[in-house]
């Protein structure tokens, strides 16, 4: 239980860093077409509040999921980390409004029947 918990921790802090990191792009919806805009985007990037807090929370998440490794198969530990693939579509869909397809669905539920056949051994 206390690995499954600490793998869902891990799991919590990447998508609120994946969050955290799309809300930052999209205050400057601004594309990169040309070679020439793309370290002026790096760095309006690395200068925004909200992509550094993003990056706070996948580096925290990173570092618990060194201790996951002392402490679970790897085998059993890196499939859970696909349910931040599900939460990340429906609070995609929830934060920007994202379009969320039947195929997105199927495949989001295919993803949960892999995770929970996983979590069973």
């Amino acid at each position: 239980m206390k690995n499954f918990l600490l793998i869902l921790t891990c799991v919590v802090l990447g998508v609120c860093g994946q969050l955290l990191l799309k809300q930052g792009m999209s205050s400057n919806p601004d594309r990169v077409d040309e070679a020439r805009e793309v370290l002026p985007r790096l760095w309006s990037a690395a200068t925004n509040p909200i992509i550094i807090l993003g990056f706070v929370f996948y580096g925290v998440s990173a570092a618990l999921w060194l201790i996951v490794l002392t402490r679970a198969d790897l085998s059993y530990a890196y499939p859970m980390l696909s349910m931040g693939y599900v939460a990340v579509v429906f609070l995609s869909r929830a934060f920007f409004q994202e379009a969320v397809t039947l195929s997105r669905i199927v495949g989001t539920l295919v993803i949960c029947v892999g995770v929970w056949l996983i979590s069973r051994t």
